[in-house]
């Protein structure tokens, strides 16, 4: 009679089981004394199955269901392995060992391969869209729909210092914890570079939280311990801003690409004299009448797809270099003289990566070989100049270069920005040598007052 008994329940639960969740479904007693979840996937020869953490006995009928409840659309839906689903429906229900390692984390925080220009890169990356499909989990590297190349680096370097801390052998086991004690590695970045960090980290633990079921001990830390963690900037606005390249610099440098380097001196001096982004080189085109158009670079998620006009640029020549503004486009437009061909060679590019950022990254690679340019940068003071720096000395030059200045409005809009933002980035750096120079202009221009 017991048998019997036995063997109603069973089977009583089989039938509610396909009666919910259809045909492919069932579950069976192990020797273990727990329940063994098997599900014959559609067209294919073999059954998968999964021992859950339930055991096998007529009380714990409605929890098996519950589980089945939770794994069953993970499976047919989302097309997960009928393993992770299960782990997911643990996580979520049941609790991990809190000292079992931490290997779910590597399912969905697989980084793919730097693009290099090169034969291994094709290898590395069918290796990459292998293991992808291996996982069968989605990636949380593709829901951040990266725009460029150094934020997509930036990412890898948060994910590698959270996966190498939490595969170690005594990792933490909490989210806080993790999160504290990646911020004690930090070195010697601004606060706000800190911020990135920290909310990149929770960014990743709440997705494996909402979009994995891992366990809730993995909630990220609150604001205010966030706050504590990023601490407070030492450094000014002013300290924060671009300085900008000063125009005796900037001659020295001209001069020397100008007998040197020609591809590097067009190349610097549509940058310096145009006031252009670095890597608004890939977007240039010159009219008929001589004139010279931008096209836009600054895309995101929202505007990658909506046609924006272009803007035409006007040069600030040097004092020194009159007219060079009219000799660049016109060597641009001609092609006598091309663009460096490393920078080419990423403009090339640009299409499939669908970012810029290269383009100014082959500049700056290229510029920091250049002996003069070494010397501006390693003086006393100039710690702080960039590649950038020339763009900031073009906006500097119009409300200081003359006694008749460019206005505001007008920079900003031929600079390709808004007011706020040229008055935030550019409108508020100064040097001690303008400052000297402004009292020198004040001093011969005195009045009676």
């Amino acid at each position: 009679m017991a048998n019997s008994n036995r063997v109603s329940w069973e089977t009583d639960l089989r039938k509610q089981i396909r009666s919910n969740y259809g045909q492919g479904w069932t579950v069976i007693g192990e020797n273990s004394g727990r329940t063994k979840l098997t599900y014959q996937y559609p067209n294919e020869p073999k059954k998968a199955s999964n021992t859950l953490s339930i055991e096998w006995k007529k009380t714990n009928g409605l929890q098996i269901l519950k589980a089945i409840e939770f794994i069953s659309p993970l499976v047919r839906n989302d097309n997960l392995p009928l393993k992770e689903a299960a782990r997911r429906w643990k996580a979520q229900f049941i609790g991990d060992d809190i000292k079992a390692p931490n290997k779910a984390w590597q399912d969905f925080l697989i980084i793919p391969p730097e693009f290099s220009y090169n034969k291994e890169y094709k290898k590395a990356y069918a290796e990459y869209e292998a293991k992808l499909k291996a996982t069968k989990v989605d990636q949380f590297m593709t829901t951040l729909q990266i725009q460029s190349s150094k934020t997509e680096k930036d990412w890898h370097t948060r994910i590698r210092k959270f996966l190498d801390l939490i595969s170690k052998r005594n990792a933490p086991k909490t989210g806080e914890e993790l999160v504290k004690e990646l911020a004690r590695d930090f070195g010697d970045i601004t606060a706000d570079q800190k911020k990135r960090y920290i909310n990149g980290w929770c960014k990743i633990l709440n997705y494996g939280i909402t979009r994995h079921s891992m366990p809730k001990r993995w909630t990220p830390p609150n604001t205010d311990i966030r706050k504590e963690l990023k601490g407070s900037d030492t450094t000014t606005k002013q300290d924060k801003l671009t300085p900008y390249l000063e125009e005796h610099d900037l001659f020295r440098l001209l001069d020397d690409l100008e007998s040197r380097d020609p591809e590097m001196f067009l190349a610097t001096g549509l940058i310096s004299i145009f006031g252009l982004r670095l890597s608004e080189l890939a977007v240039l085109r010159v009219d008929k009448d001589m004139n010279l158009f931008v096209g836009h670079i600054k895309n995101n998620t929202n505007t990658t797809n909506k046609k924006r006009k272009e803007r035409r640029v006007f040069a600030c020549d040097l004092i020194e270099k009159p007219d060079l503004g009219k000799k660049l486009i016109g060597w641009y437009k001609s092609k006598l003289i091309k663009l460096p061909q490393t920078i080419l060679t990423q403009i090339d590019l640009v299409e499939k990566k669908r970012s810029f950022g290269d383009v100014g990254q082959a500049f700056t690679d290229k510029l920091e070989t250049n002996p003069i340019w070494q010397e501006i940068i390693s003086k006393e003071g100039n710690e702080d100049i960039t590649a950038y720096s020339m763009r900031h000395r073009f906006a500097h030059q119009l409300h200081k270069g003359s006694t008749n200045p460019i206005s505001i409005k007008d920079a900003a809009k031929t600079m390709g920005h808004t007011v706020a933002t040229h008055m935030n980035s550019y409108g508020s750096y100064t040097s001690e040598l303008a400052i000297e120079k402004a009292f020198e202009r004040h001093a011969q221009n005195r009045i009676e007052a």
